[in-house]
Formats: C-alpha cells, sequence, structure tokens
C-alpha cells in the first residue's frame, strides 16, 4: 500500500479531531452540527426512512431539499446510524477523507510520467507522487474544507463525486478511450447538488471538443448518446417531480434562496467568494486570480499540453461566475464554493510550479526546488484559517444549540404534538418534535415563495389567510424578516418567549421569537384595550 495514503489518512483524521475538540470547548461539550439546514436533512432522510419519500410534513410532497441523494444515503444509513447527528457526521467525514484521496490520485494521474507538464517537472526535485501528496494535504487542512466535514452536510459528497467524475474522465482520455462510468458520476454529483449540472455540461463540452479534434466523435457517438441517456434518467426524476409539486424545475430551495436570473454578475458575491479564497491559503488564491489570465493566454494548448486540465480549469474559472448571475448567495462561508477547493489546489499548486519555473524566477526555484520546503510554505499558509474554521465550527453549533435546539425543547414541552406551528428556520424545532409546520422561508411551504415573488406587502392577507387556515397555534421567527407582516397582524401574535444568542455567528437573527396566535381577534379589539 502506499504510504501516502497513510498520511493523508492520518492528516484527515488529525483535522477532525481538532474540529471535534473546538466543537466540544465551545458547546461545553453539548455537540451538534453547525447548520439548522442540517436538521433539515435529519426531518427528509427521518422520514423517507420510514417510507415518506420527499415529505417534510408527513402526507405532503415537497422539492424542498436540493440533495435528493444525501436524503436516501442519510436515510439509509440510519438503519445502521440511528443517531443522525453521528450519522450525518461519520458521512461527511467519509466523503471528505474520499475527496482527499481522490484529488491525490487525480493529481498523480495527471501528472505522472510529466504527462501534462508544459513547465518541465523534471526539472524540479519534486516526484509526481509528492506533488500530488502535496495539493491532498493542503486541501485537507483548508479550513472551510474541514469544517464541510464536520457539518453534517451534503457539501463533501458532491465533493467527492465530482473528483470522481473529474478523474475518470481523465483516465478515459489517457487510455484513449470513452466510456459512460465519467457521465453516470457527474449524475450522482448533481443529485447531490445541483451545480453538478453545470459540471457535467462542462464535461459533456469537454468531451465533444476533444473528440472533434481527433476526428473520432462518430466512432463514439452512440456511447456519447447512452452517456447522456444515463445522466437524464439519474437526474431528471427529481426535475420531474419538483415540476408536478412545485411548477419549476428546481426545488424551491434554489427561489426561497434567491434564485433567478439577473442580467450581470454580482459583484459582492465575487468579492465575498474571492476573499475566502484568499483566506483559505493566500498563495493558491492568488495564484486562482492568475488562473485566469494563465488559461486564457494558453488556450492554444486546449488540445494538447492542457488536455488532462481543460475540465478543471473550465470548472473552477465558471462556477463561480454562472453562481454570481443565478444565486448569488454567500451565507454559511459561501459554502456552495467550498467543493472548488480540491481543484483550485491542484491548478494552483500547478500554476505555482509554471511561475517558479520561469527565468526571473530563479532565485525563487533555487530556494523551492526541495519537497520539504514547498510542503512547509503552502501549509504554513493554511494554518491561520483552518484555526480560524475550528473556532467558527464550534460558535455555529453553539449558536444553533442556543437558539433553534433550544427552542425545539420549548416547543416540546409547551406544544402538543397535533398543533400546527409556524416557524422560519424548520430544521431542529420539526424534527426533535415532529409538528406540522407551515415553513415561513417558503422551502417546503411553495405558496410562501408565490407571496414573495411579487411585492410582499400585497400579499400579507393571503399569508394570514394561510396561516389561520393551517390552525396555526405558534409563530416561531425573526422579526425582521417578517416586519411588513408583524406590523400589519402583530395584534393577533401574543409575544411568549424568545432565544437570543451572545454573538450571532451563523444564524438568520440574534433573537428568535415564539408567539402564540389568536386569528379571532381584531384590530378594534385591541386598541379598545
Amino acid at each position: 500500500m502506499n504510504r501516502n495514503y497513510l498520511y493523508i489518512f492520518l492528516v484527515c483524521l488529525f483535522s477532525a479531531i481538532i474540529y471535534l475538540g473546538a466543537e466540544y470547548f465551545f458547546t461545553n461539550g453539548q455537540m451538534g452540527v453547525p447548520l439548522d439546514d442540517t436538521w433539515i436533512h435529519f426531518r427528509f432522510a427521518d422520514n423517507f426512512s420510514h417510507g415518506y419519500f420527499y415529505q417534510y410534513n408527513t402526507g405532503e410532497y415537497t422539492a424542498g431539499t436540493t440533495s435528493p441523494l444525501y436524503v436516501i444515503v442519510l436515510g439509509m444509513t440510519s438503519f445502521i446510524i440511528k443517531n443522525y447527528i453521528i450519522n450525518s457526521l461519520f458521512l461527511s467525514f467519509l466523503f471528505y477523507l474520499l475527496s482527499c484521496i481522490y484529488i491525490y490520485r487525480t493529481s498523480l494521474l495527471i501528472f505522472k510520467n510529466n504527462s501534462a507538464d508544459p513547465v518541465g517537472f523534471s526539472s524540479f526535485k519534486i516526484s509526481a507522487e509528492n506533488f500530488a501528496l502535496l495539493i491532498s494535504l493542503v486541501t485537507a487542512i483548508t479550513g472551510r474544507v474541514v469544517w464541510s466535514a464536520m457539518s453534517g452536510m451534503e457539501t463533501t459528497m458532491f465533493m467527492f463525486f465530482s473528483i470522481l467524475g473529474v478523474y475518470y474522465h481523465i483516465k478515459n482520455l489517457k487510455d484513449g478511450k470513452f466510456t459512460i462510468f465519467p457521465a453516470l458520476l457527474f449524475a450522482l454529483a448533481t443529485v447531490s447538488r445541483p451545480e453538478g449540472f453545470l459540471l457535467s455540461a462542462l464535461y459533456f463540452f469537454d468531451v465533444i471538443m476533444i473528440s472533434l479534434n481527433e476526428k473520432n466523435f462518430k466512432d463514439i457517438f452512440f456511447k456519447f448518446i447512452s452517456a447522456l441517456l444515463i445522466f437524464g434518467m439519474i437526474t431528471f426524476p427529481y426535475l420531474i417531480f419538483s415540476y408536478n409539486i412545485s411548477g419549476h424545475f428546481f426545488p424551491n430551495t434554489f427561489r426561497g434562496q434567491g434564485g433567478g436570473t439577473n442580467y450581470f454578475p454580482d459583484l459582492t458575491f465575487l468579492r465575498i467568494a474571492f476573499t475566502l479564497f484568499f483566506r483559505d491559503n493566500l498563495i493558491t488564491g492568488l495564484l486562482y486570480v492568475f488562473a485566469f489570465i494563465f488559461y486564457l493566454k494558453r488556450i492554444r494548448y486546449y488540445f494538447s499540453k492542457l488536455r488532462y486540465l481543460n475540465l478543471i480549469f473550465l470548472w473552477v474559472l465558471v462556477l463561480p461566475l454562472v453562481m454570481s448571475v443565478l444565486i448569488p448567495n454567500w451565507r454559511h462561508h459561501v459554502r456552495y464554493m467550498i467543493p472548488l477547493i480540491p481543484f483550485i489546489n491542484l491548478i494552483t499548486v500547478y500554476l505555482m510550479f509554471y511561475i517558479l519555473d520561469l527565468k526571473f524566477a530563479g532565485f525563487l526555484k533555487k530556494y523551492m526546488n526541495n519537497v520539504k520546503r514547498v510542503t512547509a510554505v503552502l501549509l504554513i499558509f493554511s494554518v491561520p484559517y483552518f484555526l480560524v474554521f475550528a473556532v467558527a465550527l464550534g460558535k455555529n453549533t453553539d449558536n444553533i444549540n442556543s437558539q433553534q435546539v433550544k427552542l425545539a425543547k420549548w416547543v416540546s414541552q409547551n406544544v402538543g404534538r397535533n398543533e400546527t406551528i409556524a416557524i422560519n428556520d424548520i430544521g431542529a424545532i420539526t424534527f426533535l418534535n415532529g409538528n406540522k409546520i407551515i415553513d415561513m422561508a417558503g422551502l417546503v411551504t411553495p405558496e410562501i415563495l408565490r407571496y414573495r415573488q411579487y411585492m410582499w406587502k400585497d400579499n400579507l392577507d393571503s399569508l394570514n389567510y394561510l396561516l389561520k387556515k393551517n390552525n396555526v397555534s405558534y409563530i416561531i421567527i425573526y422579526d425582521h424578516w417578517f416586519r411588513e407582516y408583524i406590523d400589519k397582524y402583530g395584534y393577533q401574535m401574543e409575544f411568549i418567549t424568545s432565544a437570543i444568542l451572545d454573538e450571532n455567528t451563523i444564524c438568520g437573527g440574534k433573537e428568535m421569537k415564539v408567539y402564540k396566535t389568536n386569528f379571532n381577534k381584531f384590530k378594534n379589539e385591541t386598541l379598545e384595550n
């Protein structure tokens, strides 16, 4: 067995222990997960394991998850690991470990025997194995990657299937053949995260371009069509399900988080996303910006020296731009960009050697022509935000425990299981109690999204009628999210209690309030009182 795999495993395990230790410290031993979204997956998965497929309120189908595959995997593994927190952390860590292993294997596949070597790695005293190990270790101690591995979310699963698909695509190119296996893996990535549609489109584009250049597209035509069919058979059912349920092909979460088509990229999103890439590792962050220039200037090598790197370059350069137009959401440490990090590390470490091989960098090359020095320099720049996100994991988890889980316990003690409640963070409160809920954010109650589609203030009566029709007895919300509704119908709401955070690091608001409803109360009664 290659000793490098042991190194990767030990670094991943060490990182997980450090992060779990930080979580234990900041939660006073309570532990948990850092996002209410993780609890949402628990609810979907638990219902799935009991035969309620893609239902949040049992008996009501909803396209409320962007990761249908993760719901299945989490639900099925719950038969083995009953505790959903342990179950989800095991899965997200496992896919994190596999991602680090396969970014190592992908790097090795590309650079072994100088197969993609426009810079001449033979002039450096570093083997392809050590080069690949360096990329893997930088990935393994990137703070946001480890944070995602301890989040219990689908992020690392999407990351893994993306890397695995790229690996087998490159393997096909090196073997001079075309198989349907990469399409299958990209399909699994797509039902893990919808960003997989873009990655898959880039993959099929790369296959077409290379095969046309080699004039063998006719030879692979039927296999190519078969790959498209397999991809469609895996990915389209959930799109059709979503359309039948909500009238939109993409899940409710796409619209609920501001998804749509803008005319120009959201510069604020790009600024925040790239700022975090710089913080992940200053060297790789700077080289990532340089990658845009490098790729455009060397596009003429698309079919030769860059053929094994093309898909990776396209993926890391195009996704942020597309996200800035379609869904510029930078919540949760810009977690939708985290799966790019292993690929960014691959191309930026490659570009670092490219720059070191230039004539003006001779003095640096002399100093850096040592694998231990290169590794030390890169890892040192990763350490600061490795520690920052360890703290972030602990504080994020404590926030969720101190607000959502705390109010979930209040609901269990004060609200009957047959009562309906309206909430804007639906995860922990619903999973821990099982009440029927109205989702005030609209992720599993799409009527709310329709009300928000136009002028929110013009649909307040419809919202109030929806709550009344469903016999909502308690409303648990952030006031500033629903200021217009409270201003108009606050007289029908009696404040009961709240959960206030000392320091908000991840939640939608510092204070979440509980209100008792009385929809039969008229405004003039309030004025008289």
